[in-house]
């Protein structure tokens, strides 16, 4: 893919030969929610290997935010890789930090500068999900639910600006409240980043895969 095509694409996959929809590919331009239906295991492991670590199989080709990583020197790799943040179903928090910890724990390394006011802008984040955000902030991830879970995961994505959003498709353990309100992280995330992709991976099995924007 040239330079001047992937230029609006926020995420292009072409799998490999022998990967799940071979000969199909992904694309997602750039700017909005979107979902990509029917993302199998195999599928979605591929692509965030791609995506995530610009690990790929030979003969498969990604594009990230109009850049294709293989074309980059590290420092710009690095720099692209920054911008790119996974919401995983199952929050991956660190199981000896309590809420607040693990949202801040990454801006806190990768920005300190960015710190000042990060209290108040969680708190913003999360009241309109959480009906006690103090309360959800001192747990460990031990005594949370599924649903807050991925709350902290939310405000910990949300807080890093990324220009770049693969989320994973959201549990069945949530209840239709809940998930009614997990619905709605990627409005939440396209508030604060307006410039932003949000690309929910919905889960499906493979021999039904079907590629999202077939060209």
């Amino acid at each position: 893919m040239s330079g001047a095509h992937a230029a609006g694409i926020a995420l292009g996959y072409q799998p490999a030969a022998g990967e799940a929809r071979a000969g199909e590919r992904i694309h997602v331009p750039m700017g909005g929610n979107h979902v990509l239906p029917q993302v199998g295991s195999a599928l979605k492991s591929a692509l965030l290997a791609a995506v995530l670590e610009f690990r790929l199989r030979r003969g498969a080709h990604v594009v990230v935010l109009g850049a294709d990583p293989e074309a980059l020197d590290d420092a710009a790799r690095a720099a692209l890789r920054a911008q790119v943040a996974f919401l995983p179903a199952g929050g991956g928090l660190l199981s000896n930090l309590n809420a607040w910890e693990n949202i801040a724990l990454p801006l806190a390394y990768h920005a300190p500068q960015r710190l000042h006011g990060v209290a108040a802008r969680v708190y913003a984040l999360l009241e309109p999900f959480a009906a006690s955000v103090g309360t959800l902030l001192a747990r460990m991830p031990e005594e949370m639910t599924p649903y807050e879970k991925m709350l902290a995961a939310y405000a910990r994505t949300v807080l890093c600006t990324p220009r770049l959003v693969l989320a994973e498709d959201l549990p069945r353990s949530l209840g239709p409240a809940e998930r009614r309100q997990a619905e709605s992280f990627a409005a939440g995330y396209l508030a604060q980043c307006p410039e932003g992709t949000f690309v929910r991976l919905e889960e499906g099995q493979e021999v039904a895969d079907t590629m999202s924007d077939r060209d």
